[in-house]
């Protein structure tokens, strides 16, 4: 009696440790792409050819300034998926377009601009990024 009571209590962790994996496996298989969608090195500047200003620092520029850049590098997204940028003036929408992401990773830039020529209205902007039906965390930046 005392050799079957290691015999069943190894079986019983065995079992519970089995099912725990299972789970595990089966909710990383379920995982779906756009939840693991990740953009990241987020830059909003007026200069297509500077990325100092990173998110995290409020981006503010002068009164005109003709164009606006987003900047970032995203990952995990399926081949021949779109994103979806929003800029928004006082939570106005002001432009709204849909992009192809070409490849799986990599880096992307999109720029607000008039086409008249003249600067940007004054004022406080957003900027939001949607992959699928999934929305970022907005994005700021004003003209003062």
């Amino acid at each position: 009696m005392t050799r079957r009571r290691p015999f069943l209590l190894l079986l019983i962790v065995f079992t519970v440790l089995l099912t725990l994996l299972s789970f595990w496996v089966v909710r990383q298989i379920s995982i779906k792409p756009s939840e693991s969608f990740m953009i990241s090195n987020v830059a909003v500047n007026v200069d297509p050819h500077d990325r100092k200003f990173l998110t995290g620092t409020v981006s503010r520029f002068p009164y005109g300034s003709r164009q606006v850049c987003l900047y970032f590098d995203y990952a995990r997204v399926e081949e021949g998926s779109e994103i979806r940028i929003i800029w928004s003036l006082e939570d106005k929408v002001v432009q709204a377009e849909t992009y192809p992401l070409p490849a799986p990773s990599g880096s992307r830039m999109y720029c607000l601009l008039q086409e008249s020529g003249i600067p940007l209205p004054k004022g406080n902007y957003t900027i939001g990024i949607v992959y699928r039906s999934e929305a970022m965390p907005k994005f700021h930046f004003e003209i003062y």
